[in-house]
């Protein structure tokens, strides 16, 4: 088996699996109060330590600061351990091991923004069947390094997920003549359900899969984030990532965008999902694909209203 990412199908479910066997060797956090821990390792996304890193592939610098050295404001690598060759970047998002996207100032999140579209463009001008952007926050929601990054992937095929996303934005143009993702975000807005009304609407999904799943989105019909307003969307992202943190009392986090892929038309509306991972799946949800939610979806958004006001 090659070192690489490789697509296989579950012909029972029709499930695709990456199988990506480098990804093995990751880092791994380590047990509080463990050895490894109290070591305190050096993190390869912090300035000083840009040699932990592959050469880097795009980075907001300050004036005269050379490639792969200290005076970087937002720095894009390859992933070491990738789960596609030539397809798979990190976005680390400051200089700084622990402030959040959203503790972040306006220009220096606004900067985060603009690299990632700039990231997606460049994987989708580069022949990418879609581009997939993922963040994860709390070892138990995936992240192996605590300095705050996403991650970009160029995948070689659109996943599952989307093709079904865009056959039910299609089937509903076709029936209705709208966008789906449209109507349901004014649908959120008459049922109580939009935490952050803005350029960019932030809601509780009618179905929501998360106790206090977020799904962020331009309130104009736009199919590609790569036309996304920066400043409107940087603004919503960290409102919606404040009342998440603060509602949850800061469980571990997974947000990740969709946008659409090439030659699939304008049916589709780009658009970001939050998923606080404040439970895990047990053996129902394994053995359905469908979810037990305790919480409505209207209470959760009245609660994130609530913590964004505080």
């Amino acid at each position: 088996m090659d070192e690489g990412g490789r697509l296989r199908r579950d012909p029972v479910n029709g499930k695709l699996v990456v199988l990506a066997p480098r990804r093995r060797r990751r880092p791994r956090r380590p047990h509080p109060g463990s050895a490894d821990e109290r070591q305190e390792p050096r993190c390869p996304f912090c300035p000083g330590n840009e040699g932990l890193t592959p050469p880097e592939l795009d980075a907001l610098r300050a004036g005269g600061s050379r490639p792969d050295a200290p005076g970087w404001r937002v720095r894009v690598v390859p992933n070491l351990y990738p789960a596609f060759p030539d397809g798979h970047e990190v976005v680390v998002h400051s200089p700084d091991h622990l402030r959040q996207l959203e503790d972040l100032e306006d220009e220096e999140a606004a900067a985060v923004i603009e690299m990632c579209r700039r990231r997606v463009d460049a994987l989708l001008s580069r022949g990418a069947a879609a581009v997939v952007l993922v963040a994860n926050r709390g070892a138990s929601a995936g992240a192996t390094l605590e300095h705050p990054h996403s991650q970009v992937f160029a995948l070689p095929v659109v996943p599952p997920l989307m093709v079904e996303e865009l056959a039910n934005f299609t089937r509903y143009r076709n029936r209705y003549g709208d966008c789906l993702l449209c109507v349901q975000m004014e649908q959120a807005r008459a049922d109580g359900r939009v935490v952050v009304d803005d350029e960019v609407l932030a809601w509780v999904p009618e179905a929501a899969r998360w106790e206090y799943e977020l799904r962020l989105a331009p309130r104009e019909h736009e199919p590609d984030f790569r036309r996304a307003d920066v400043a409107a969307t940087t603004r919503t992202l960290g409102r919606a990532l404040t009342a998440v943190t603060a509602a949850t009392g800061g469980a571990p986090l997974n947000y990740w965008l969709h946008t659409v892929p090439p030659d699939h038309g304008g049916a589709y509306h780009w658009h970001l999902e939050m998923a606080p991972r404040t439970s895990v799946a047990a053996g129902f949800e394994l053995a359905t694909d469908m979810t037990i939610l305790e919480l409505e979806p209207e209470l959760a958004a009245e609660r994130l209203r609530q913590a964004l006001a505080r």
